[in-house]
């Protein structure tokens, strides 16, 4: 019988590492032909138009690598992927799949806080209390009053609705805006038709109900939906 000799064996081991390591990376090879910068890509022969989601960083998984070295990922767990994240060094582009769309109504799976100012994915609300409290928020009623927020981008968060376990949302799953404003928290809702009076160093005048039910405030202090807010 032959056996292996100990540098056969390593050099064995080696191999099978390199292999192991070349299915998990793709060796660096492409896995869509394009990149963050292109009107669409190609993926395992699906076309993938440009777009604009957000996603949580919980709803993400590296896939591989576009032509020019940019990370590859395959959003909401979908096989075959609706959603692709191409990530380069200085940009980044969403795309999805020809005939899919984003969620816009259904149930709500999740609330992505602030991804669009802060380009942050990292703060979410998934639990059900947290959802059950953006409700009552959404669910608010009231003469809405005149406020002026001192810094729009530091005193308050926007929030966006991830429908269905789809992993992304958009513009149009706004649920509104929370802030601190002149010793009150505020909510300005999405059909508030609100003017946005914009002055120095980003203070802005805005139209919002006033939040005055104590226990929620407390909740949403204990949230990450005020999370940065400087109150």
């Amino acid at each position: 019988m032959r056996y292996c000799s100990k540098p056969a064996k390593r050099a064995a081991a080696a191999l099978a590492l390199l292999t192991g390591y070349c299915l998990l990376s793709s060796c660096g090879k492409a896995v869509i032909s394009g990149n963050e910068n292109s009107y669409s890509v190609e993926y395992n022969g699906v076309t993938y138009d440009s777009t604009v989601f957000y996603n949580a960083d919980s709803d993400r998984k590296r896939i591989g690598m576009a032509e020019n070295g940019a990370y590859v990922y395959s959003v909401g767990g979908f096989d075959p992927p609706k959603y692709l994240l191409v990530v380069g060094s200085d940009n980044s582009g969403c795309f999805i799949a020809q005939g899919e769309t984003v969620p816009t109504s259904g149930t709500v799976s999740k609330a992505l806080i602030d991804p669009g100012v802060r380009s942050d994915n990292s703060k979410w609300l998934s639990k059900k209390e947290d959802l059950d409290m953006l409700e009552e928020i959404s669910s608010l009623t009231g003469e809405l009053e005149t406020f002026t927020i001192d810094n729009y981008f530091t005193d308050g968060n926007s929030f966006y609705y991830v429908y269905d376990e789809s992993g992304v949302s958009c513009e149009e799953n706004w649920g509104g805006y929370v802030a601190y404003a002149q010793g009150n928290w505020i909510y300005i809702p999405p059909d508030s038709n609100c003017t946005y009076d914009w002055g120095e160093a980003n203070s802005v005048t805005v139209t919002a109900i006033a939040i005055k039910d104590k226990d929620l405030i407390q909740r949403m202090c204990s949230s990450d939906l005020t999370k940065y807010i400087e109150y």
